[in-house]
């Protein structure tokens, strides 16, 4: 795929993408996997590509398992088999409830998981919400399926009739998740209505308390993320399907290496 591309050349392509692409981690992956025969050159690869993306929490999970391996380059691969064999989206989507006339699927963070969920789900009537933190009109533009997907803001009659509120993770800790700014108003305003409130994770975004820690302490101040407890969310939907948040966390597949809990910057 690469020809004669130098690892680093692999490398800075993987830092100009853009955060929203959903093949992002993987391909941090395959490029990690060219500075496996050495080590400090790992080391300093890994915490490049964290701090173009701080927020990425699977892009803190594969570097993590890439430098904690004893065959880095064996881990990467092991790495993009699983994100490429994730999931979480067909598992959503199959276990989303058939609605009454009326009812909607609210999504706040349209991202490929949902576009995966709603793929066959042509029953269901979904609105994507804007917040502060993020636009769903990209990533509709980028969707798989022909499924329409109506955008509204937090204050639209149609979110009176929430059967289910779908929130898009960017990574999860033990106790709170990092969402868009604005998810919490949200929350506020139809989470209780809603009749039930469920936060999309995946492969690769659920993370030990000291990564998660150091990854939101990397990240940009701003109005683009925002922390939320986990107890605000009635389930969690990932590679196994729908459980609930802190039984998902307690089954952490991400160890916890010293180089990478340093400030990045």
């Amino acid at each position: 795929m690469w020809g004669e591309v130098t690892p680093a050349e692999r490398l800075r392509s993987v830092t100009r993408r853009s955060v929203d692409d959903d093949h992002l981690a993987p391909a941090a992956a395959d490029a990690l996997a060219g500075f496996a025969d050495e080590p400090a050159s790992l080391v300093v690869a890994c915490r490049r590509v964290l701090a173009h993306h701080p927020a990425h929490g699977p892009l803190w999970w594969v570097c993590s398992r890439i430098l904690a391996a004893p065959d880095p380059a064996a881990a990467a691969h092991t790495a993009v088999r699983e994100l490429e064999a994730d999931r979480t989206g067909d598992r959503l989507g199959a276990t989303l409830p058939l609605l009454d006339d009326g009812e909607v699927v609210a999504i706040v963070g349209y991202s490929a998981t949902v576009d995966d969920a709603l793929l066959e789900r042509f029953d269901i009537e979904a609105v994507a919400v804007r917040v502060d933190g993020d636009d769903p009109v990209g990533a509709l533009r980028r969707r798989r399926t022909d499924h329409a997907v109506r955008v509204v803001d937090e204050w639209d009659p149609a979110l009176e009739r929430t059967a289910r509120l779908l929130v898009s993770a960017t990574a999860i800790g033990p106790e709170r998740a990092l969402v868009a700014a604005g998810t919490g108003a949200v929350l506020d305003a139809i989470g209780v209505s809603a009749g039930e409130v469920w936060l999309v994770g995946g492969v690769g975004r659920v993370l030990p308390a000291r990564v998660y820690d150091m990854l939101v302490s990397s990240v940009p101040q701003g109005d683009v993320y925002e922390q939320i407890s986990l107890q605000r969310f009635d389930r969690l939907a990932g590679p196994r399907g729908l459980e609930r948040p802190h039984d998902a966390t307690a089954r952490i597949d991400c160890p916890v290496v010293p180089e990478l809990l340093r400030p990045l910057g």
